[in-house]
């Protein structure tokens, strides 16, 4: 966390009219188990969820501050090995870890098809709700789940691999 905290603040950059822009590579702080999972579900199961959770803090004073924007970018690959289905891929981000995965998440990319043995680039929309006051906070937690479903048939395996999660938060700084 010491290091996610640094981090923060070395990306911190200041412009004009008391604003400070956040360009945080959420990425880079999940391990790499935590950012490639490898699944293996039988064939005929409707929903088996894959989650993996990571707790961010902010620098001193910037939960003070007021959120003007927040873009969000995400991209997976799934690699396919046997079976087929279909996967829901979902980002969240949430004040506590108990309502993390219980909302609306903030990117998704649908239910995406996967006809059997196959490669899938998974691109999620970028953009997040400007309005939300789930950013105005000292610490802020992310999720990310993999929602598969397989067809009756032979277990559906391979491995989802997260290839880029990124946050850019502009706040209008009230750091004292």
């Amino acid at each position: 966390m010491k290091a996610l905290a640094t981090a923060l603040l070395v990306l911190v950059a200041a412009c004009g009219e008391g604003r400070v822009i956040l360009n945080v590579d959420v990425l880079s702080f999940l391990s790499s188990s935590d950012s490639t999972t490898a699944y293996n579900v039988p064939g005929g199961i409707p929903q088996a969820d894959s989650t993996v959770s990571q707790l961010f803090i902010l620098p001193p004073g910037l939960g003070k501050s007021s959120v003007d924007d927040v873009t969000a970018t995400g991209a997976a690959v799934i690699e396919n090995t046997a079976g087929s289905g279909s996967i829901l891929f979902d980002v969240f981000f949430a004040k506590t870890q108990g309502s993390l995965f219980t909302g609306t998440p903030y990117l998704t990319t649908g239910s995406v098809t996967i006809p059997g043995p196959d490669t899938l680039q998974l691109l999620p929309p970028t953009t997040v709700s400007v309005a939300d006051t789930v950013f105005n906070t000292d610490s802020l937690w992310v999720g990310i789940r993999a929602r598969l479903g397989t067809n009756a048939g032979p277990n559906m395996t391979g491995q989802l691999r997260l290839t880029t999660l990124g946050v850019r938060v502009v706040v209008q700084e009230k750091v004292f």
